[in-house]
């Protein structure tokens, strides 16, 4: 009888030892893919590396799509340079990408706007590149318009963004 009850007790314990190494054993973790930042993608579609010195602004879907940019600003030995790189859908023919930069609020004594050019279809995604010797540093705001060739007054905007 002690034979057997000797054999039962090693049976129990190997069972248990089983068990703890069961649940002590380290579990796979599930790996969530990166989603990369607008940054990278913008990089990734225009083939560049944006300095990491330079102010950035993420510019964000305005109309509930998936459209992104960044925008870049700098003024240095009297130059102010504006760079704003897009992934938006190509706009129906007579229609166009148009950037401003923005002081204030509507309604504001200091608001106002300026033009920044009619961006260009560059490497898979769109591209503005704007240079001036005035200091446009207080222009906060960033907007991309689709604009219609026919007409001077802002259709609506796309992207949105600030500084």
């Amino acid at each position: 009888m002690k034979r057997k009850d000797i054999v039962i007790g090693l049976i129990v314990l190997a069972a248990l030892a089983g068990i703890i190494y069961w649940f002590q054993k380290p579990k796979e973790e599930l790996k969530v893919p990166e989603t990369p930042s607008v940054e990278e993608k913008m990089e990734g579609i225009f083939s560049v590396e944006i300095p990491e010195d330079i102010e950035k602004a993420q510019l964000k879907d305005a109309v509930g799509g998936d459209a992104s940019g960044i925008a870049t600003r700098s003024y240095d030995n009297g130059t102010f340079i504006h760079v704003v790189l897009a992934d938006l859908p190509g706009p129906e023919e007579g229609f166009f990408y148009e950037g401003w930069l923005v002081r204030g609020k509507e309604g504001d004594a200091d608001f106002d706007f300026i033009s920044t050019g009619i961006m260009r279809l560059a490497k898979g995604g769109y591209l503005l590149e704007f240079e001036s010797e005035i200091d446009y540093l207080d222009y906060q705001g960033v907007v991309i318009t689709l604009e219609e060739t026919e007409d001077d007054i802002p259709e609506k905007h796309v992207l949105e963004g600030a500084f």
